[in-house]
Protein backbone atom coordinates (compact mmCIF):
# COMPACT_ATOMS: atom_id res chain seq x y z
CA UNK A 1 0.00 0.00 0.00
CA UNK A 2 2.77 2.41 0.91
CA UNK A 3 4.67 1.48 -2.26
CA UNK A 4 1.63 2.29 -4.45
CA UNK A 5 1.28 5.74 -2.83
CA UNK A 6 5.00 6.41 -3.24
CA UNK A 7 4.83 5.43 -6.94
CA UNK A 8 1.89 7.80 -7.47
CA UNK A 9 3.75 10.62 -5.76
CA UNK A 10 6.85 10.02 -7.88
CA UNK A 11 4.87 10.04 -11.14
CA UNK A 12 3.14 13.25 -10.09
CA UNK A 13 6.50 14.85 -9.25
CA UNK A 14 7.91 13.88 -12.65
CA UNK A 15 5.08 15.72 -14.41
CA UNK A 16 5.83 19.04 -12.66
CA UNK A 17 7.75 21.44 -14.90
CA UNK A 18 10.33 23.79 -13.36
CA UNK A 19 9.57 27.51 -13.25
CA UNK A 20 11.33 29.88 -15.61
CA UNK A 21 14.33 31.75 -14.25
CA UNK A 22 13.75 35.43 -13.42
CA UNK A 23 14.90 37.77 -16.22
CA UNK A 24 17.17 39.80 -13.92
CA UNK A 25 19.04 36.60 -12.94
CA UNK A 26 19.51 35.66 -16.60
CA UNK A 27 20.80 39.18 -17.34
CA UNK A 28 23.33 38.97 -14.47
CA UNK A 29 24.52 35.56 -15.67
CA UNK A 30 24.94 36.85 -19.24
CA UNK A 31 26.91 39.88 -17.97
CA UNK A 32 29.18 37.68 -15.80
CA UNK A 33 30.11 35.35 -18.68
CA UNK A 34 33.77 35.82 -19.64
CA UNK A 35 34.48 37.08 -23.13
CA UNK A 36 35.95 34.64 -25.60
CA UNK A 37 39.66 35.15 -26.08
CA UNK A 38 40.60 36.07 -29.63
CA UNK A 39 42.73 33.59 -31.54
CA UNK A 40 46.31 34.75 -31.47
CA UNK A 41 47.74 35.00 -34.94
CA UNK A 42 51.50 34.85 -35.35
CA UNK A 43 53.07 38.19 -36.15
CA UNK A 44 53.68 38.83 -39.84
CA UNK A 45 57.40 39.44 -39.36
CA UNK A 46 58.08 35.92 -37.95
CA UNK A 47 59.74 33.74 -40.60
CA UNK A 48 57.95 30.64 -41.80
CA UNK A 49 60.74 28.43 -40.46
CA UNK A 50 60.10 29.61 -36.89
CA UNK A 51 56.38 28.94 -37.28
CA UNK A 52 57.13 25.39 -38.46
CA UNK A 53 59.57 24.85 -35.59
CA UNK A 54 56.97 26.04 -33.13
CA UNK A 55 54.43 23.59 -34.54
CA UNK A 56 56.99 20.78 -34.40
CA UNK A 57 57.76 21.67 -30.76
CA UNK A 58 54.05 21.48 -29.88
CA UNK A 59 53.78 18.08 -31.56
CA UNK A 60 56.84 16.82 -29.67
CA UNK A 61 55.45 17.99 -26.34
CA UNK A 62 52.45 15.76 -26.98
CA UNK A 63 54.28 12.82 -28.55
CA UNK A 64 57.11 12.36 -26.04
CA UNK A 65 54.94 11.80 -22.92
CA UNK A 66 52.66 9.51 -24.91
CA UNK A 67 55.62 7.44 -26.08
CA UNK A 68 57.02 7.30 -22.53
CA UNK A 69 53.73 5.98 -21.16
CA UNK A 70 53.51 3.37 -23.91
CA UNK A 71 57.07 2.20 -23.23
CA UNK A 72 56.36 1.92 -19.51
CA UNK A 73 53.28 -0.17 -20.22
CA UNK A 74 55.26 -2.35 -22.64
CA UNK A 75 58.09 -3.03 -20.19
CA UNK A 76 55.71 -3.60 -17.29
CA UNK A 77 53.65 -6.22 -19.10
CA UNK A 78 56.19 -7.74 -21.49
CA UNK A 79 57.31 -11.22 -20.41
CA UNK A 80 60.81 -11.52 -18.99
CA UNK A 81 63.43 -11.96 -21.70
CA UNK A 82 65.60 -14.27 -19.59
CA UNK A 83 62.98 -17.00 -19.18
CA UNK A 84 62.07 -17.37 -22.87
CA UNK A 85 65.19 -19.27 -24.02
CA UNK A 86 65.23 -21.45 -20.89
CA UNK A 87 61.58 -22.37 -21.28
CA UNK A 88 62.01 -23.14 -24.97
CA UNK A 89 65.12 -25.25 -24.32
CA UNK A 90 63.57 -27.08 -21.39
CA UNK A 91 60.49 -28.30 -23.22
CA UNK A 92 61.81 -28.95 -26.73
CA UNK A 93 62.68 -32.45 -27.81
CA UNK A 94 60.81 -35.68 -27.21
CA UNK A 95 60.71 -35.51 -23.43
CA UNK A 96 58.41 -33.43 -21.29
CA UNK A 97 59.55 -31.82 -18.03
CA UNK A 98 59.80 -34.24 -15.11
CA UNK A 99 58.16 -32.02 -12.55
CA UNK A 100 56.14 -28.79 -12.71
CA UNK A 101 55.18 -27.04 -9.49
CA UNK A 102 52.79 -24.09 -9.41
CA UNK A 103 51.98 -22.33 -6.18
CA UNK A 104 51.31 -19.07 -4.49
CA UNK A 105 51.81 -17.74 -1.00
CA UNK A 106 50.28 -14.85 0.88
CA UNK A 107 52.94 -12.30 1.82
CA UNK A 108 50.84 -9.50 3.38
CA UNK A 109 47.20 -8.76 4.04
CA UNK A 110 45.34 -5.95 5.77
CA UNK A 111 41.99 -4.15 5.68
CA UNK A 112 41.63 -0.39 5.47
CA UNK A 113 38.96 2.23 4.98
CA UNK A 114 39.24 4.97 2.36
CA UNK A 115 36.91 7.78 1.37
CA UNK A 116 35.73 8.26 -2.20
CA UNK A 117 35.58 11.83 -3.56
CA UNK A 118 31.93 12.08 -2.50
CA UNK A 119 32.96 11.44 1.11
CA UNK A 120 31.44 7.97 1.45
CA UNK A 121 33.62 5.39 3.23
CA UNK A 122 34.80 2.34 1.30
CA UNK A 123 36.39 -0.69 2.94
CA UNK A 124 39.32 -2.18 1.01
CA UNK A 125 41.15 -5.45 1.51
CA UNK A 126 44.80 -5.37 0.41
CA UNK A 127 46.58 -8.66 -0.27
CA UNK A 128 50.10 -9.21 -1.57
CA UNK A 129 50.78 -12.62 -3.12
CA UNK A 130 53.92 -14.33 -4.39
CA UNK A 131 53.26 -16.64 -7.38
CA UNK A 132 55.86 -19.36 -7.94
CA UNK A 133 56.43 -21.67 -10.92
CA UNK A 134 59.22 -24.29 -10.91
CA UNK A 135 59.90 -26.57 -13.89
CA UNK A 136 62.41 -29.46 -13.61
CA UNK A 137 63.75 -31.26 -16.68
CA UNK A 138 66.43 -33.77 -15.68
CA UNK A 139 66.94 -34.97 -19.27
CA UNK A 140 68.32 -31.59 -20.29
CA UNK A 141 69.62 -30.62 -16.85
CA UNK A 142 67.44 -27.52 -16.66
CA UNK A 143 65.49 -26.05 -13.77
CA UNK A 144 63.45 -22.94 -14.42
CA UNK A 145 62.09 -20.91 -11.52
CA UNK A 146 59.87 -17.88 -11.96
CA UNK A 147 58.59 -15.80 -9.07
CA UNK A 148 56.07 -13.05 -9.67
CA UNK A 149 54.62 -10.66 -7.09
CA UNK A 150 50.91 -9.94 -7.36
CA UNK A 151 48.81 -7.35 -5.50
CA UNK A 152 45.04 -7.51 -5.01
CA UNK A 153 42.98 -4.57 -3.78
CA UNK A 154 39.39 -5.71 -3.28
CA UNK A 155 36.56 -3.34 -2.35
CA UNK A 156 34.37 -4.79 0.38
CA UNK A 157 30.77 -3.73 0.78
CA UNK A 158 30.43 -1.24 3.64
CA UNK A 159 27.01 -0.30 4.96
CA UNK A 160 26.02 1.83 7.92
CA UNK A 161 22.62 1.73 9.50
Amino acid sequence: MIQVEQDRLETACRQIRPAAAPPELLARLQAARPARPALVAPPADVPALWRHLRLAWRALTLAVPTAAVLLLIWFAWAPSLTTKPLMAGAITGNSAPDNVQVGHSLVASFDTIARVPGGAPVRLRYREWQDNIVIHDRAHGVEVTQTTPRIEVIPVRFETY
